[in-house]
């Protein structure tokens, strides 16, 4: 099981591997830098949430599936 702790890190972790894709992604798109950073820091910030919460769930929840 996972703990607290480890939820977090791995969160943190896989935004920076994360931020370098989508900020090029936006980056493709508006060719505006200031765009891209923008949107790829609220993007993830978002999305750092939902997983620490999916991550919980599963530790939670996910006990008895096999």
């Amino acid at each position: 099981m996972d703990s607290k702790r480890k939820s977090i890190i791995k969160a943190v972790t896989w935004q920076f591997v994360h931020l370098g894709f989508v900020a090029g992604l936006i980056y493709i798109y508006t060719r505006e830098w200031e765009y891209a950073s923008l949107g790829a820091v609220a993007y993830l910030a978002w999305e750092s949430t939902a997983y620490y919460f999916h991550e919980r769930a599963w530790v939670r929840f996910g006990k008895n599936i096999n």
